[in-house]
């Protein structure tokens, strides 16, 4: 009997088991635990969605990195934003002669902003981040200033900037958690992405041609590479930004002080994570409706108005909470289907929160009065009523003038008849 009952224990273990590990395999979400999550060898790491900014994976966060990464970026993005890319500009001396130039400037001479740009970005030439930046702020320290005023009005609390090149100093830095807002500001900018998509770029010069290559290998050992540089100060470590579209994701991973020999194994492994794990799917549909209100005893449904998709692990929605806000200082008539009157939140399971506005769909206007009515009509039937008033001011015209001969006629026989009696009168005497 004993033996028996330990035969079916062992049994409904083995099945139990059995059961486990189909479970764990069929299900994504559930395989999606801590061992399931890629490793680096990064101080700081983390893959985020382009679009929203949804963080996918994350390690150490909030450490500080005297990378001259945010300052590459930012430098980028100052210039975008406030100089035409056709502009040319004059090369100084400290431009020229600056440690670690790799331009060949000449002093006095005018350089395509596009071109130093680019330099800055692919390859952090100082050369054209100096030129630039003495173009735009008046000099190195004037720029400095703006990179500073530009952090905080980003909400980098964690960024700071000193020197416009990205020398080392441990009074510039920055931490991946500001990298995340940088990246995703700049990447809403389409002249940042196309300069940031850029693999080779050749600057033709008079005498000779300088190939601008981007520093980040990935363009060539990741398939869906799309955008991308690497930034240092020591040639034994590295932080590196990788972009990679599949699937309708757009993801970015970010690496901050990586060993040189491990940064893209570890970029390849964690973006994999990414497109392995994670969908970018339907949140809410276009002219679906959330609610159903009454305004002025009349029904009002709030609708969506456009599509909206989020990043969830495959096997789960993801979702935490989801809650309406109607907005009670809309809902006064006039109401039309441009109008704001609510806000659908998603809460999601990492809390973050995914705002959708809604939208009225219908119009609902105010009662009319008599004469508003009567100037609605009057509107719509313009051209009728402008033939009418005609007419009648016509047989105005024509009655007046029947009117002034009728009278005239009457006056000249009273004056004839006055006449004749004077006669009679003078022919009695």
């Amino acid at each position: 009997m004993k033996k028996k009952l330990r035969i079916i224990t062992v049994l409904l273990i083995i099945a139990l088991l059995t059961l486990w590990l189909e479970f764990s395999l069929d299900n994504p979400a559930f395989a999606n635990d801590e061992s399931n999550k890629p490793k680096t060898d990064a101080v700081s790491a983390m893959l985020f969605d382009a679009r929203r900014g949804q963080i996918l994976f994350s390690k150490v966060s909030d450490e500080k990195s005297f990378t001259p990464l945010a300052s590459r970026i930012m430098t980028t993005l100052i210039i975008l934003e406030k100089v035409d890319l056709e502009a040319m500009i004059i090369a100084s001396k400290e431009a020229a002669n600056a440690e670690g130039a790799t331009l060949e400037l000449t002093v006095g001479e005018k350089y395509a902003t596009r071109n130093l740009l680019t330099a800055l970005l692919l390859t952090g030439s100082p050369d054209a981040a100096i030129t630039l930046a003495e173009y735009v702020g008046g000099s190195q320290q004037g720029f400095v200033g703006i990179m500073n005023e530009y952090a905080a009005n980003l909400g980098l609390s964690d960024t700071r900037f000193t020197n416009v090149e990205g020398r080392y100093d441990e009074s510039q830095y920055t931490t991946i958690d500001d990298i995340l807002i940088l990246m995703k500001y700049a990447l809403s900018n389409s002249s940042f992405n196309k300069l940031f998509a850029t693999e080779v770029k050749p600057l033709y010069r008079e005498n000779k041609t300088i190939l601008l290559r981007n520093t980040n290998d990935m363009f060539w050992s990741y398939p869906d590479t799309d955008g991308g540089i690497t930034a240092s100060y020591d040639a034994d470590f590295q932080s590196i930004v990788t972009t990679a579209t599949k699937n309708d994701m757009r993801l970015v991973c970010v690496l901050l002080d990586v060993p040189t020999n491990s940064m893209y194994n570890d970029s390849i492994n964690i973006l994999n994570y990414g497109f392995d794990n994670f969908l970018y799917s339907n949140l809410v549909s276009a002219g679906s409706s959330q609610q159903a209100i009454t305004v002025e005893g009349q029904s009002l449904n709030l609708i969506v108005t456009s599509d909206v998709y989020y990043i969830h692990p495959k096997g789960e929605d993801y979702i935490k909470d989801v809650t309406i806000n109607v907005d009670e200082a809309n809902l006064k008539l006039p109401i039309t289907k441009n109008t704001v009157v609510g806000m659908l939140t998603f809460t999601l399971e990492d809390d973050m929160a995914i705002n959708v506005e809604l939208y009225p769909d219908r119009e609902i206007l105010p009662q009319k009065t008599k004469s508003q009515i009567l100037k609605e009509r009057f509107l719509e039937n313009r051209e009728l009523v402008y033939v009418i008033i005609g007419l009648i001011v016509l047989e105005l015209i024509i009655g007046a003038y029947k009117l002034f001969n009728f009278i005239k006629k009457k006056h000249i026989s009273y004056k004839a008849k006055k006449t004749h009696r004077r006669i009679g009168v003078r022919n009695r005497r």
